[in-house]
Formats: C-alpha cells, structure tokens, sequence
C-alpha cells in the first residue's frame, strides 16, 4: 500500500513537471500579435458660438397704402435710382402687374433663344447637361434662387436645340409677338393710381426688415467693448416698427459677426488671418476675417469679430444665431493609443514590416476617443514613407508578447 502510494505520488510530479515545461513553452513560442493599419485623419478645433450679426443698413420708406408689387428681388445689387417697387392702390392691378413681370422674363428667355438654328448642336448639349447638374447641386445645397437663375439659362439651351435642329432661325417669333400683344392689352387696362419706389443709391437690396437696423449696425462695432456688448445683447433691444418700409439697402457688401467666448477657446485666433465659419440656419460655410479681439476685465472672455464680403443668394442674415468657427486644422495619421511604446526615451510604436518588429518613432499631436492623431514624415505629402518615422499604411503591432526589435513573426 505504501509502496503504490509513492509510486502515484512520482507520477503526479512528473506529469506537474511536464505540464509546466510545455506552459512555459508555449509562452515563449506565442507569436500571436495583433496588428492595425495607419491611416490619414484630419481634426478641426472648432468652437461654437452664438453670434450676432452687425451690418450697415438704410430703411427705404413708401408711405403709399395699397398692394406692393415688387421689382427686384431680396439680395439683388441695385444701382441708384433703379426701381423696386410698385405700390398700387387697386389691389387686383398689382395682380396685373404680376403677370406682366412673368411675360418679362419669358421675353427674355424666347428673345435669347431665338436665331440659333446654325449654333452648335454639340455644344448646347454639354450646356443642358452643365445646367442640370448646377440646378441638382443648388437644390441639394437649398439654394432655389440659384436653381431658378439656373432654370431660365437651362431653358434657353434646350429652346436653341430645338431652333438648331429645326433649322428655323425664328422658330419662336409666333410666341414672342403673342406675348408683346399680351403685355400691350396688360399694361392698357392698368388704370388705378400706382406708386413707384427708386433705390436711393447703389448697393444690395433686401426686402426682410427686422427692426434691429439702427442698434446692429457696422458703425456701431466700430468702438464697441466686451462690457458694452454684453450689455446690448442682455437688454434685449426690442426692434423698431415702420410699417412704411419697402425695405432696406446696404451701400457696403462687408458685414460682420460678433460673439463671446472663454479665453481658453480665443487663444490661438490671430488678428487679419481668414478663418472658416459654419452657419447651420443657411447650410453654408463661408471664409471669415477676424477683424478683431476685446477682453474682460477679470481676463476670462474674449469677444472676437469677424467680417467678410461674400453674400451668398439665399443667406439667411438673421441678427442672432448659432455658428462653429474652425480655429485650426491638424492632419496626421491616426493611430490607437494601445499601440505607444517608449524605447530608449523615445515615443514610438512597433510596426511590422517584412514579418520582422521594426521601431518607428513619432510625435503624439491629438488625442481623442482611445486613439492618437500623430505627426506625418512629411505634413506637406501625406503619402511620404520613412524607414524610421511613422508613414501611411505602416502596419503597427497593437500588442503582443515579448516584442522587440528584429524579432521575427511567422
């Protein structure tokens, strides 16, 4: 009994033993590693604000009673003295003078068209398909006014294929004569009183008066602090009524933006360089100077203005909303934050190349969201590759066991 005790008790050691060997074995055998790619990443500081727009704008007062019939549309550069509205006293003349604006611009859709029929058949088609394609990209953007200028070009076009492939240089003189003898019969049974307003000088017109002209004026900015700033948007100004205002013109295209922001988020702006600023209300980004900067007395905000003279047809100039400004723009490649190593006081990672670990260094830019934005080779080619820096599609080793340089992976 004792005797086949002890003999049980060797075979377990042995076995122990045995277990044992081939564990640590295994361990120092595992070339098991897992590995990511590089790939090229660019991050935008931005900063969100609420803003408030400032721009210098006169009123332009019709004291007529009676219905309006616009000239000109909302945005349109006017020059001085030319006519935007026509104000009748009999409401269904001013219906009249609706259907006569419409044979205008059917006029000069037809009178552009015609004699044609000897054009380039050719060319007018890659004009249509031109046209079609800015109409479906000023309709994806929300620009409908671009996408009716548009229509009216695209119209002429197909007006001069159809007079190129009939050969007929006067394919639409019948429509034209019509239309003139409708505008002469029009115009003849116009007879109440009417009203006409003329731009008092040249500049760019909008038809939306929102009471706030004389308080968020450009000329106001001029010598407005931080403190005054503050004080204007937290008295919650209240806009003026004039229910005799056609409209308003704007002499200057420049116009401007001004908002409040901790000075952490301020720092790294600098004053005369072009910044991007996104305006959700409008869906359109547009590039911004920063004009200048105003502090607080406790050093804690900054009040920032910028300015521009880019009017997009359609943009929504209300005096108060939301924006995001890119402060800066950093490129790199992107890697997870797993795979930093440091060797030898260097920052780096493992990368695999030719099934053999090779060390890349690297310098970390960003982090966020468990990986790293790090430094390309070479930031003005991002597809540079370097033997010891960190390049584009590097296959780096997220982790694995006893790695080191020149260690060979089957």
């Amino acid at each position: 009994m004792k005797r086949t005790f002890k003999q049980l008790l060797t075979t377990l050691c042995s076995v122990s033993i045995l277990v044992y060997a081939v564990f640590q074995l295994s361990l120092a055998t595992d070339d098991s590693v897992e590995t990511e790619n590089t790939f090229y990443s660019v991050v935008n500081d931005i900063v969100n604000a609420e803003c408030y727009v400032f721009r210098n704008e006169s009123l332009i007062i019709q004291s007529a009673d009676g219905a309006r019939c616009y000239s000109a549309e909302n945005g349109d550069k006017v020059f001085l003295g030319q006519e935007l509205c026509v104000t009748y006293q009999d409401y269904s003349d001013a219906d009249v003078q609706e259907r006569i604006n419409e044979i205008n611009l059917q006029l000069a859709v037809l009178e552009q068209s015609n004699g044609s029929y000897f054009a380039d058949l050719g060319r007018i088609n890659e004009n249509i398909s031109d046209y079609m394609m800015e109409i479906l990209y000023s309709v994806a953007d929300g620009d409908l006014r671009a996408a009716k200028r548009q229509q009216s070009s695209l119209l002429v076009q197909m007006n001069r294929r159809q007079a190129t492939v009939e050969e007929n240089n006067n394919f639409f003189s019948d429509q034209i004569y019509a239309l003139k003898q409708e505008k002469i019969n029009l115009e003849g049974g116009l007879t109440g009183a009417k009203v006409y307003t003329t731009s008092p000088a040249a500049g760019y017109f909008y038809t939306e008066v929102d009471g706030y002209e004389n308080v968020f004026s450009a000329t106001m900015l001029e010598d407005l602090s931080l403190s005054d700033f503050e004080r204007l948007i937290s008295s919650n100004p209240q806009p003026a009524k004039n229910s005799n205002a056609i409209g308003k013109i704007a002499k200057s295209s420049k116009w401007y933006i001004a908002f409040v922001c901790p000075r952490r988020e301020a720092a790294g702006f600098t004053k005369g360089n072009n910044y991007t600023v996104n305006f959700p209300y409008s869906e359109t980004q547009l590039e911004m100077t920063l004009e200048r900067s105003s502090g607080s007395g406790d050093g804690e905000k900054m009040m920032l203005v910028f300015s521009s003279h880019t009017l997009p047809r359609g943009f929504n100039f209300t005096r108060k909303q939301e924006i995001s400004v890119v402060k800066s723009t950093v490129q790199g490649l992107k890697v997870r934050t797993t795979a930093l190593r440091n060797q030898d006081g260097q920052v780096g990672v493992y990368v695999l190349s030719n099934n053999r670990v090779v060390f890349k260094t690297t310098e970390v830019l960003r982090e966020s969201g468990g990986f790293y934005l790090v430094a390309l080779p070479d930031e003005n080619r991002h597809t540079v590759r370097s033997a010891t820096k960190l390049s584009l599609h590097d296959t780096v080793i997220l982790n694995g066991k006893n790695l080191y340089v020149g260690k060979v992976l089957q």
